[in-house]
């Protein structure tokens, strides 16, 4: 009912580009994005501003992947992508949120987990 993909992306690439064509050439109607490991730049986020406010906020320079969450699936046609990630930087200082776009900063890995809708409702 379900497969693991372990996409490795490189520097610069563009990470939701990416994981657009992996899910159209993967026939991925419904995935997961259960995990991550290494680094992202050029990138904005959704989170918790300075005043305790909700802002869109960018970041230019490398930034650690501690976690990375979300679920890729179709709608209109589309692939839509939604993640939310926990990154850091050298100064340990973490930053969460919906991140809305973002390149890779050396290497990235990403585990989908694809699901087959169609099996588990027939289980």
């Amino acid at each position: 009912m379900s497969t693991n993909y372990t996409v490795i992306l490189d520097d610069n690439e563009d990470i939701f580009s990416a994981l657009e064509t992996f899910a159209k050439e993967n026939e991925i109607t419904y995935g997961m994005i259960i995990s991550a490991k290494g680094a992202i730049k050029h990138f904005d986020i959704i989170s918790h501003g300075q005043r305790g406010t909700v802002e869109k906020i960018n970041y230019k320079r490398e930034f650690e992947v501690n976690a990375l969450s979300g679920k890729i699936d179709v709608k209109d046609g589309g692939i839509r992508i939604k993640m939310n990630a926990l990154v850091s930087s050298s100064g340990f200082t973490p930053i969460t949120g919906e991140l809305l776009n973002g390149k890779v900063a050396g290497s990235l890995q990403i585990v989908i987990r694809k699901v087959d809708m169609k099996k588990m409702i027939e289980a």
